[in-house]
């Protein structure tokens, strides 16, 4: 990495879980060897069973996690930016329970994992800092999957749009930023179910229109939709 991109990699790394409340002299330290990639469409990142070289950050770009179920992909999770991948494989051992590929284009920050454990041998008080990161993100997982399981279709996507919301209220335009059959997969419904999706949502004033483009008119009434008899 360049002192320049370096720099700028680890202004971002803050934001990420795994690194959020570390030292850049700490952060220097365990991404010895380190590489800033950036990978075109479809690049796979890793497969699924295979070990864990490497192990990654998201910079831009989204990069999809997949199993194989008898056959057939299925879609876990579509990975955003400061999003960390494969390092269960590297903390367990073993091979990764996914494999990742880039859709539309990525840049990845690519950690060299080995390295990794042996700097985090040497200091205890950064493993367990980002033991308790992993177990928040864990927490968070969970909640995803009840929530897959509790939430209508509409809420499930009206939650999925408000990740992609910046403003805190009022109105605002927004763009499924993968195709809409992704966006189905991922959040566990068939392309006519995220239809029938929106057009419940165009109740809370949601509108979608051509070019996926989706305008909310009210960031707070969708919000309030999405948690109606949540789970607390």
């Amino acid at each position: 990495m360049t002192a320049e991109l370096d720099k700028a990699v680890l202004l971002q790394l803050q934001f990420t879980p795994l690194f959020t409340g570390l030292a850049d002299r700490d952060m220097r330290e365990l991404l010895a060897g380190a590489e800033v990639r950036v990978l075109p469409h479809e690049h796979l990142l890793f497969e699924a069973g295979c070990e864990a070289g490497d192990f990654y950050v998201v910079l831009d770009g989204h990069v999809e996690l997949s199993v194989d179920c008898d056959g057939r992909r299925s879609v876990v999770e579509v990975a955003r930016k400061s999003a960390v991948l494969g390092d269960a494989a590297m903390f367990a051992g073993g091979g990764h329970l996914t494999a990742a590929r880039v859709l539309s284009g990525a840049t990845v920050l690519a950690i060299p994992a080995a390295t990794f454990l042996r700097r985090l041998d040497e200091r205890l008080d950064i493993l367990l800092h980002m033991l308790s990161t992993m177990s928040f993100r864990l927490r968070m997982l969970i909640r995803q999957i009840a929530e897959l399981k509790l939430k209508t279709t509409a809420q499930r996507l009206g939650s999925f749009l408000l990740t992609l919301v910046e403003a805190p209220s009022g109105r605002a335009e927004v763009r499924f930023p993968y195709d809409k059959k992704l966006v189905a997969d991922e959040l566990g419904m068939k392309p006519e179910s995220l239809s029938r999706a929106l057009g419940k949502l165009a109740k809370v004033g949601v509108d979608s229109r051509p070019d996926n483009l989706v305008v909310v008119a009210d960031v707070g009434r969708l919000r309030d939709f999405c948690v109606e008899d949540d789970l607390g």
